[in-house]
């Protein structure tokens, strides 16, 4: 979807960042943004691609730039473009009054889509992706996500009651700096009664607490229970953002660099 010069310098960004040079990358990237910017036109209509939506937390970065956009641009129309990438189905229809989405633009919009793209990591031409979404969030009050989904039958099934806290640590292979380790979890929670376990990665959090995983659809169980869930406990990587959508209190306990926007102080990257 993108300009083949943002295209160029995102390709460049993702280079640098392998090889260590993130602050290089972050201009880069700063630089595609700033270019996308020049691109648009007056039209009422910004466009998004699929990336948008490929991982759990891009869909919460999605949810935020919804926020964005209602505040700055409310008559500006937000067209997301997925053909099938979508990491999880429920999260992106509780986005769905929000925002159009389309399997695969018609040919006759992809020259508008380019020069009207939202780039995905400089949204605004000016921040770095991290501080753009501490921003969002400082100066975004509207909650669009505010009816939870009943889950008086997934807690029956579980054995769990309400209040409850919802875990969530990803599969040992995991990248260390963004998971949490069994002891970080336990000691958080302490005797805690009702704990369930959000994560749909094999781990051994799932055979301590009541887990998603032994539910019919642990991808949709996952979701509604971290939905309605009253604290969330774990890790940076992905299910938070649904937790954080709903206006429920998150602790991230490996978010040592204070990334994520609910930490207001904007970062050096």
């Amino acid at each position: 979807m993108y300009h083949p010069d943002i295209l160029a310098l995102d390709a460049k960004a993702t280079k640098l960042h392998a090889e260590g040079r993130k602050h290089d990358a972050t201009i880069c990237h700063i630089a595609a943004g700033i270019l996308q910017q020049k691109l648009i036109k007056p039209i009422g209509k910004r466009y998004l691609n699929a990336q948008w939506c490929w991982a759990y937390g891009h869909i919460g970065l999605l949810h935020q730039l919804i926020r964005w956009f209602r505040l700055k641009e409310p008559d500006t129309k937000l067209i997301l473009e997925t053909p099938g990438r979508i990491n999880n189905v429920f999260f992106l229809k509780a986005l769905e009054p929000f925002i159009t989405i389309l399997d695969k633009l018609p040919i006759e919009l992809q020259r508008e889509a380019q020069d009207n793209a939202v780039y995905f990591a400089c949204p605004d031409g000016v921040k770095s992706i991290h501080n753009f979404y501490k921003m969002v969030e400082r100066e975004c009050t509207e909650r669009l996500l505010t009816q939870e989904p009943n889950v008086d039958d997934l807690l029956d099934r579980l054995g769990v009651k309400k209040p409850y806290i919802a875990v969530h640590a990803r599969q040992f292979g995991h990248d260390p700096a963004r998971n949490v380790s069994l002891d970080m979890v336990e000691q958080a929670i302490d005797d805690y009664p009702d704990v369930i376990s959000i994560g749909l990665d094999e781990h051994p959090i799932n055979d301590i607490y009541p887990s998603v995983l032994t539910l019919p659809n642990p991808w949709l169980a996952s979701f509604q229970l971290s939905a309605a869930c009253d604290r969330f406990i774990g890790s940076n990587s992905g299910a938070w953002v649904v937790v954080d959508a709903y206006g429920k209190p998150v602790e991230l306990m490996n978010d040592h660099e204070h990334k994520a926007w609910i930490y207001p102080e904007e970062i050096e990257e």
